[in-house]
């Protein structure tokens, strides 16, 4: 058997990538076999118990496989080759003595214009600033302990190599994604020839050493010394092996660790210098998983989209607290379903102003104390109403006027909760609503009504509410010009659900006034009464007054109180969040 197929090697096999996991005998057959391991997981017949992963196959040793590249041969290849091979393009010659192209893309015929300055542009290959080199079969051995000879002593790969930096030195982005690269002292060999790089993608490699020695690791930091970003997904390396390579990059600022499987983290830091930090599409079912990078002093973003977070901490493990300086969080496509997780969030990031928690099973089946359900809509009030620093929710910038409705809506269904509960349970009821204190300093306490008349949260009657409507000025003059004295309709009562949209709720009255329904404003009067504003000339008349006592201003400025008045805005937003109580007078307008 050839003696350069040994475990830990790459190989490709009709432009597909493996890793040799095993070596030798097969149970039930003659001769020696390469037991494989197929980048794409979905490939392979044997799941191979202890000697061939799940995505695996059989191979013999004498089957052919496909020639590496090396890095200048790879960038030929994808830059400066002469076909035009791209599998929607069809090129036809119309006859052997024009050399015009009958050119089809995706079955239809187009003309040709600008190809050749494409291909020659590409082929200039030293003004090239982004390279992508995914999916070539690229090595490179001269950089690698095996194929050194180790009798030497040399612990390093050899210096001065120039053929990278003779071929595209302008490169200011590289993709080495999805190669047979073995070492990560091959890529360390690429990027030190490539002084202006800024950002490294190296993705679905499979590193078998990923150690290098204290010559070689003053190297890298000389290689590695401008890139502020890399990316390492579906490496499959270990954490320990991920967070020592991190630090060979002295001013790294993002990283992406995406689709390494990982379901917690071992104690090995990050570069302390990232502030970035991508962990989409792992394992992590809690925040407490993540403790390692609590640590990180400069963090600001952090990405843990498509996980399957569904708590705070694990049992037995404390809560984790990360740096101040984490600003924005991406917590959508997660698993978590309760209330107490969002109000955790506060303590787990103590300076949280953004953040994404879309697409998680709290937000399917929301239900109010009083058993009504919640609309999607209700659930973004009540998440931006239980964090108070957020200044983004879902990429949205939450407005002053938002933060005002939400809270006031937050805080009246506290007040139903208490409501409807036994007296016994208000401290338990209060505890799980962290944000009480402060919102009652802030609109005061909400009105619990509890007695013999309060209403069963269960049954039909706590989800109905008892509108009255009746008509206001402008409505009645509108009546009166189409010819309708209005006379036997400009009142009504109605119990309507909870649950009616606006829009419904505009089609009820309409009907019942013979007017277009959205040509109606509906006007809420809630029966609380406030101070009346004041005008420009009084707050300039009485502004610096130090003669005239409160109540004397008062008197003198003419204040008077007025009832605070709500519109409810023809939407899909439900009635139930606009009304506070089980009854409501609503004034109808026109527009």
């Amino acid at each position: 058997m050839a003696s350069d197929l040994y475990v830990g090697k790459r190989l490709s096999f009709d432009g597909q990538l493996c890793t040799i996991r095993y070596r030798g005998d097969v149970k039930g057959t003659k001769g020696e076999w390469l037991g494989v391991e197929w980048d794409d997981p979905t490939r392979g017949k044997h799941s191979g118990a202890s000697q061939c992963p799940t995505a695996g196959s059989f191979v013999r040793p004498t089957r052919k496989s496909d020639s590496p590249r090396s890095f200048v041969e790879a960038l030929k290849a994808k830059y400066a080759s002469d076909p035009f091979e791209d599998p929607d393009v069809e090129i036809v010659y119309v006859s052997q003595d024009k050399k015009r192209e009958t050119i089809r893309i995706s079955g239809k015929e187009v003309e040709e214009v600008g190809f050749d300055k494409i291909r020659k542009q590409l082929a200039d290959l030293k003004e090239l600033k982004i390279v992508i080199l995914d999916g070539l079969r690229m090595s490179r051995p001269l950089a690698t302990l095996r194929a050194r000879c180790e009798a030497t002593g040399v612990d390093a790969w050899p210096a001065e190599l120039s053929d990278i930096k003779n071929t595209c030195p302008k490169a200011i982005e590289l993709d080495l994604s999805r190669n047979l690269f073995e070492e990560w002292r091959e890529v360390a060999s690429i990027c030190e020839q490539l002084d202006k790089l800024r950002s490294l993608r190296v993705d679905g490699n499979r590193f078998r050493d990923t150690t290098v020695s204290d010559a070689e690791r003053m190297r890298c930091l000389t290689a590695f010394q401008h890139i502020k970003l890399l990316r390492l997904e579906e490496t499959l390396l270990s954490w320990e092996e991920m967070a020592n390579i991190t630090t060979l990059f002295p001013t790294l600022t993002s990283f992406v660790a995406s689709s390494n499987f990982y379901s917690t983290l071992t104690n090995h830091r990050l570069n302390p210098t990232i502030t970035d930090l991508t962990f989409e599409d792992n394992s992590f079912t809690s925040l407490s998983s993540l403790g390692p990078i609590t640590v990180l002093p400069s963090l600001q973003r952090l990405v843990l989209k498509s996980n399957k977070i569904s708590s705070i901490n694990d049992p037995g493990m404390p809560l984790p607290v990360f740096s101040s300086t984490v600003t924005e969080v991406d917590l959508s496509w997660n698993d978590f379903t309760t209330w107490s997780f969002i109000d955790g969030l506060a303590h787990v990031f103590p300076g949280l102003t953004a953040l994404r928690i879309s697409h998680n099973p709290l937000y399917q089946s929301l239900q109010a104390a009083d058993g009504r359900a919640l609309t999607a809509e209700d659930g973004y009030m009540l998440t931006l109403a239980r964090l108070g620093n957020l200044t983004s929710l879902n990429y949205s910038p939450i407005l002053p006027k938002e933060r005002l409705n939400a809270e006031s809506y937050y805080l009246s269904l506290i007040g139903r909760e208490l409501t409807f509960a036994p007296p016994h349970l208000e401290k338990q009821i209060l505890a799980s609503h962290p944000r009480y204190k402060d919102l009652c300093e802030e609109y005061g306490e909400p009105v619990v009504n509890r007695g013999a008349s309060s209403v069963n949260p269960n049954s039909l009657a706590a989800r109905l509410i008892r509108f009255t409507f009746y008509l206001g000025e402008s409505a009645k003059r509108a009546l009166a010009q189409i010819g309708s004295d209005g006379k036997d309709a400009e009142k009504f009562e109605a119990e309507i659900p909870m649950s009616f949209t606006a829009y419904s709720l505009l089609g009820v009255v309409g009907k019942r006034f013979g007017i277009k329904p959205m040509s109606c404003r509906l006007v809420c009067e809630t029966g609380d009464w406030m101070p009346a504003p004041r005008t420009d000339d009084m707050a300039e008349e009485y502004w610096d007054s130090e003669d005239s006592g409160e109540e004397e201003v008062k008197e003198k400025s003419g204040a008077e109180s007025v009832m605070r008045e709500v519109e409810i805005v023809p939407g899909t937003r439900a009635v139930g969040t606009w009304i506070d109580g089980m009854e409501a007078v609503v004034r109808v307008e026109m527009r």
